[in-house]
């Protein structure tokens, strides 16, 4: 087992004992962040399935709604009547942390449905096509804020994942190799200091005739 080269000493004991307790005690708060980490993934799967789903219905609903004032009104009227449309939204981006996580919160903000285009030639479908289509862009804005978060969390899991296999199978092991040769060594200098002594004792026990 591999050991760090530095001299045997009561305090470098010390030293390695105390850098020991802290790896150890790191190695289980980033456990314990890994294990947050993965259930925030997990829920925020778990959002990203619903909100794809909700995005391919809306989708859908905008493009059937889109024919049907297709049908109605004609190209030529339905593309003078999206040129004249004004989609006034107000995307607002804010930012949360979630365990050293930067994660972002999108918000698509739009004003009360209003249509800017002229009354004459236009149809109820019209703000219906524009309706929906805002509510696809809501959609877009959820999905992306859920998969930018997911991504981030598997990055930061990943690293954390790598400081624990370091932690456990490289600098804890280490460092207990380590430990364990210092504390052999100083009770191997203990025992001959002793055994020294005693014959010290037993030399000057004879010299007195004791």
């Amino acid at each position: 087992m591999e050991r760090l080269l530095i001299p045997v000493t009561k305090s470098n004991a010390i030293r390695i004992k105390d850098e020991l307790s802290l790896a150890k005690d790191g190695e289980q708060l980033l456990d314990q962040k890994k294990d947050i980490l993965i259930n925030h993934i997990n829920l925020l799967a778990g959002k990203a399935d619903r909100v794809r789903k909700q995005l391919d219905d809306a989708l859908l609903a905008a493009y059937d709604q889109l024919k049907r004032a297709l049908i109605e009104s004609g190209r030529s009227q339905l593309e003078a009547a999206g040129l004249a449309v004004d989609a006034n939204l107000d995307v607002t981006i804010r930012e949360r942390s979630l365990m050293g996580v930067v994660l972002p919160l999108v918000s698509v903000n739009r004003p009360r449905l209003r249509p800017e285009y002229g009354l004459a030639g236009t149809t109820k479908q019209m703000d219906e096509v524009r309706h929906r289509i805002l509510s696809a862009v809501e959609t877009i804005a959820e999905l992306a804020e859920v998969e930018i978060g997911l991504q981030r969390l598997m990055e930061e899991t990943k690293r954390t994942l790598k400081r624990i296999n370091a932690l456990s199978y490289i600098y804890i092991p280490l460092y207990e190799a380590t430990l364990k040769s210092i504390q052999e060594r100083l009770e191997e200098k203990e025992r001959e200091s002793l055994f020294q002594l005693k014959r010290v004792k037993g030399k000057a026990g004879k010299g007195l005739g004791v």
